[in-house]
C-alpha cells in the first residue's frame, strides 16, 4: 500500500485534504487488482465503494441510443471517484472497465460512512469534488453543442491532462496513451476525422503524435492558444 500513497495522494483534490483526513481515508482503503478488459462496475449497480486508481488506466462508458458504445472519460492514476453513489445511494450511473491491468483503492461504503460519521468536516471536501463533476459535465455539454469538432477534440484533449479537474495542468509534456478512434467516440467524429484534426494541430506545434499515443509539449500553450479558461 505504501508504495501507490503517492500517486494516491498526487490529486489536486485528495492533496487538499487536511493531512489527518488524508491519513483517515487511507487508512481505510482496500486494494484491489483488476485484468485489462475486466468489468469494475456496471450502470446500474449498486454503489459498493469509493475509488482511487493506484495504477492503470479505466474507461468510463455508457451506450448510445443505436447500441454503439461511447466513451466518456479515460482515468489515470491518482484520480478518485465513484462518490455520487455513495452519497445519494443511488446505482452507477455508468459502466467503467479496466483498460489496461490495474490496481484501484477501494475505500467500502459502510467504511466512507463510518468516516463521515466521525469527521462532518469532510463533506466540504466531497462538495467540492461533486462541483468539479458538475463542471466537467457543463463542459461536456458545452463542447457537444456549440464548438468546432477542433475545438471539442482539444476540450477533450485539455479534460483528459487534468483528469476531470483532479490534477492541474503544468508546462511540462504530457503523453496520453490512446487511439484516435477513442478519441473520435468522444465527440461523436471519425477516426479520419479526427486524424486530420490532429495533423492541423501537430503542424501548430500543439501535439506530436505516435502510435497509439498523443504528446501535448505544452498544456498551458494548448490551452490559451484556444481560450479555454
Amino acid at each position: 500500500m505504501e508504495h501507490f500513497i503517492p500517486v494516491l495522494i498526487s490529486s489536486s483534490w485528495f492533496s487538499s485534504l487536511p493531512e489527518y483526513l488524508q491519513n483517515e481515508l487511507l487508512g481505510k482503503v482496500r486494494l484491489k487488482h483488476f485484468k485489462a478488459g475486466q468489468q469494475l462496475h456496471a450502470k446500474g449497480e449498486d454503489g459498493v465503494g469509493f475509488y482511487g486508481i493506484c495504477e492503470g488506466r479505466l474507461r468510463v462508458t455508457t451506450i448510445g441510443v443505436d447500441g454503439s458504445e461511447m466513451l466518456l472519460a479515460l482515468l489515470g492514476p491518482g484520480t478518485w471517484f465513484g462518490e455520487i453513489s455513495m452519497f445519494d445511494n443511488l446505482p452507477r450511473t455508468h459502466d467503467n472497465f479496466c483498460e489496461t491491468d490495474s490496481t484501484i483503492a477501494v475505500i467500502p461504503k459502510n467504511a466512507f460512512n463510518e468516516l463521515l460519521k466521525k469527521f462532518p468536516e469532510l463533506y466540504p471536501y466531497f462538495a467540492t469534488l461533486l462541483c468539479a463533476r458538475v463542471r466537467s459535465a457543463f463542459q461536456f455539454i458545452d463542447s457537444s453543442t456549440g464548438l468546432s469538432l477542433k475545438h471539442q477534440l482539444v476540450k477533450r484533449l485539455l479534460m483528459l491532462t487534468t483528469s476531470y479537474g483532479q490534477h492541474v495542468p503544468e508546462n511540462s509534456a504530457i503523453t496520453l496513451t490512446l487511439s484516435q478512434e477513442s478519441l473520435a467516440q468522444m465527440i461523436n467524429s471519425c477516426r479520419q476525422t479526427v486524424n486530420r484534426l490532429l495533423g492541423e494541430l501537430q503542424q501548430e506545434g500543439l501535439v506530436l503524435l505516435h502510435y497509439g499515443k498523443i504528446t501535448i509539449p505544452n498544456p498551458d500553450k494548448l490551452f490559451h492558444d484556444y481560450r479555454f479558461r
